[in-house]
């Protein structure tokens, strides 16, 4: 809210100066404001000075040239429209802040395109650019400062606040007499891949904020260790077939649930005060203990990382050595990828497809039609839908919002009181919803443009802007050099199976340290998740029949159980079996390896019988699942002898 706040007041006073003063262009310099809020990534001043400043002065350039150009002729303008969405879309090469700011500088080149001028014109248009940019800066670096490692703060507390919300679900579910396995199972496949999906962003914020405090680093640790105790609780509410007990199990992970709470509120706190977190966590492991079950070990595991977490903040580093690497500068000068030069050249023939459109319907304010393009186009196929989708739903909301507001409010002075909420809303929600970010920015320019530019039906000029552009850069996603993923379906189901095995044998076996028990099961789960949001990807795509999208399902809920049951066996605290550990590890390369390539590989064949361990049932339905998945592509399982039999 405070980085909203603190947008709106960079753009609403020049909003209502180029009202005022009845001076349209000015409206440039509230377009660049916003933008350059937007460019913000956050971390220290100089981080945020250099892709604000890159943005000002890269976007100022894109203006002028393609203003001028415009002034010349329409098919001059498009001939340099290429270039120019071309050469910023290279910068996704550089990460997520720097491909942002190149998005930003495409959208100011299109839009300027669509405001022809001479020379001194374009200048003049330029001008208000850079002016706007500039006091951006200001504002945001020099004003209204806002601590430059609140969104590592954010994100960790969203973090504990996430698993917390699990762990409401899991009691919830559990209030549900007892429902249906499938249930469980969906459960449990929905909070471990958005979990997982959460941590591993929150380590791409702290990451990207170049900071050296390993405070954050050290609270996303404690928050993972607390996820794999999620998991072996969630794997044994899955196989028991008894509810909680009332007056100790639910008591207790009620009180976890506050403890969650209060790691969320610490984390929040730029000077954390972790004494009553160390004395809850401590009281609460030693209650769970009393349990004598796979519940209380898991509360407990989850007490034990708070609290030592909060003995780090107390300075009592021996206790967590929290795992992680300083980010290390991205050189300037390398290689551009296949995949970045294709997508740059999708972009541009996207945007230049997309202006010919306009201007051959001589739609007003067609800039809105060749913007919607630039930020619709994605690397991949699914990505373009959804983000399309969600492009054209919020524009169609949004659309109907103004025009409520302006029937509503049909004064120039109420319309401008309007601009400042608006604008906060907009840059507030712009990582929380991209449909409703539409929604906001769609009014929010609406209005502006009914300000400084009013004409008949500007919501609806908008929708169909919207709509023509978005259709545009999907076409353009589907058709133009799709990018196909560099790993196929086979092999990142084979990385997940080998993975999970992986770490079913370090906990079998014992082996290794706590830290590297810890960084094995976060790649099974990393490795899970990619699995799992391919298998997404590929619905989406309508690849289904190809893929064997069911077997793959069944193998994926196969390899959770695997992972559930390993980390449950890792708080049972069975005796290693280094011998038990090396045959899983070569039956989890063998597995890997037929699922891989199933045309290719031999499969270890499905053991008979029944183990009363759950781990061996855990591994049986892995090796059936797989089993399944090479027979659905025509080659017949070899019957052979399991190596862990």
């Amino acid at each position: 809210m405070q980085e909203g706040l603190r947008a709106a007041s960079a753009v609403a006073p020049i909003v209502v100066a180029a009202v005022w003063l009845d001076w349209p262009r000015l409206s440039w310099a509230a377009f660049s404001a916003f933008w350059a809020c937007l460019a913000d990534p956050g971390g220290t001043d100089r981080s945020r000075l250099g892709f604000m400043g890159l943005f000002a002065g890269a976007g100022t350039i894109a203006a002028f040239i393609a203003s001028a150009t415009a002034g010349v002729s329409p098919l001059v303008a498009g001939l340099i429209l290429g270039p120019l969405v071309f050469v910023p879309s290279l910068s996704s090469m550089f990460g997520v802040e720097t491909s942002r700011v190149g998005t930003l500088v495409c959208v100011a080149a299109v839009v300027a395109a669509a405001f022809p001028g001479a020379p001194a014109a374009a200048l003049q248009l330029a001008g208000f650019f850079l002016l706007g940019g500039l006091w951006a800066m200001v504002l945001c670096i020099g004003i209204w400062r806002i601590h430059p490692y609140a969104p590592a703060r954010r994100a960790i507390a969203a973090l504990f606040a996430q698993l917390g919300g699990a762990i409401l679900d899991l009691l919830a579910q559990d209030r549900g007499a007892r429902s249906r396995a499938v249930d469980w199972d969906a459960f449990n496949a929905e909070h471990r891949r958005s979990i997982r999906a959460a941590i591993e962003r929150t380590r791409g914020v702290v990451a990207a904020l170049e900071t050296s405090d390993m405070r954050y680093r050290a609270e996303i640790e404690s928050a993972d260790r607390v996820f794999a105790a999620f998991i072996a609780m969630g794997h044994a509410f899955a196989e028991r077939g008894t509810p909680l007990d009332p007056g100790r199990e639910q008591d207790l992970l009620h009180r976890l649930l506050l403890l969650l709470a209060e790691a969320q509120h610490q984390a929040e706190q730029r000077v954390p005060q972790p004494a009553l977190l160390a004395a809850e966590a401590t009281a609460l492991q030693t209650e769970s203990a009393a349990l004598g079950n796979l519940i209380g070990r898991g509360i407990g595991a989850a007490a034990q990382s708070l609290e030592e977490l909060a003995d780090q903040r107390r300075g009592d580093a021996a206790k967590v050595q929290p795992a992680g690497v300083e980010p290390t500068a991205t050189p300037l000068l390398r290689p551009i990828p296949g995949a970045v030069l294709s997508h740059a050249a999708r972009v541009a023939i996207a945007v230049l497809v997309s202006y010919a459109i306009a201007s051959s319907l001589n739609l007003t304010f067609s800039y809105w039609a060749t913007v919607t393009t630039v930020v619709v186009v994605q690397p991949e196929a699914a990505l373009i839908w959804q983000r399309s989708i969600e492009r054209m739903l919020g524009s169609i909301a949004g659309g109907l919002l103004a025009t409520a507001l302006m029937f509503a409010f049909p004064t120039k002075i109420a319309l401008l009181a309007l601009i400042f909420p608006l604008a906060a809303a907009t840059i507030a929600f712009r990582l929380v919803n991209y449909t409703i970010f539409v929604i906001f920015v769609t009014s929010l320019f609406v209005l502006v443009t009914e300000l400084l530019q009013p004409a008949a039906g500007i919501a609806s000029i908008r929708v169909i802007d919207n709509v023509i552009g978005s259709l545009t850069g999907l076409a353009a996603s589907v058709l133009l050099w799709r990018h196909r993923a560099a790993r196929g379906a086979g092999q990142v189901l084979a990385e997940a199976v080998r993975a999970n095995f992986e770490y079913a044998a370090r906990i079998v076996g014992g082996l290794g340290t706590a830290a590297d028990i810890d960084s094995v099961r976060r790649a099974a789960g990393v490795a899970s998740g990619d699995a799992e949001m391919l298998q997404h990807r590929m619905r989406l795509e309508g690849q289904g029949r190809r893929a064997h999208l069911a077997e793959m399902d069944e193998l994926l809920h196969a390899l959770r159980r695997l992972a559930g049951s390993a980390a449950a066996s890792a708080l049972a605290g069975e005796p290693a079996d280094a011998t038990r550990a090396a045959a899983l590890a070569r039956e989890g390369a063998a597995l890997a390896d037929a699922v891989g390539d199933p045309a290719a590989a031999s499969l270890p064949g499905v053991p008979g019988g029944e183990s009363q361990h759950d781990m061996d049932r855990a591994i049986r339905a892995v090796t059936s699942a797989a089993a399944a998945y090479v027979a659905a592509f025509g080659k017949p399982p070899a019957n052979l002898i399991r190596a862990s039999g």
